[in-house]
């Protein structure tokens, strides 16, 4: 392993430890379509839902917005293929990349599922 690897290694944990920390303690501001047209947004809650996993709160994650699990582990995902790319000198990430375009129906639905959640209970 190269030394730029590992700094760009440490610079991920590094990143991954700050995102943790700001998203536990920074309010994030309104949606935007939320405040002008009074619609949730498939990504809206998302931030709390986040939260609520952190503390185990399961319940309210859901309630909050139900991509927040599958949000997380996509993000963890990428996160430890990247460090496994760096580390290793192969693609994975690439490939898991082409994974999720082949499978856009899904994401679509999803997208499409958690805009109806939200507008229903109004997040």
């Amino acid at each position: 392993m190269t030394k730029n690897n590992k700094r760009l290694i440490i610079f991920f944990i590094f990143l991954a430890f700050f995102f943790v920390l700001i998203l536990l303690k920074v309010e994030m501001p309104a949606c935007p379509l939320k405040k002008i047209f009074n619609i949730s947004c498939p990504s809206c809650g998302l931030t709390r839902s986040i939260r609520a996993i952190f503390t185990l709160d399961f319940k309210k994650n859901i309630y909050y917005n139900i991509l927040g699990i599958p949000f997380l582990l996509t993000f963890l995902i990428i996160y430890l293929l990247i460090i496994h790319d760096l580390i290793k000198k192969e693609n994975y990430l690439s490939s898991f990349c082409s994974y999720l375009i082949k499978h856009y129906k899904i994401i679509i639905f999803l997208l499409i599922l958690s805009f109806i959640l939200n507008n229903i209970h109004k997040v």
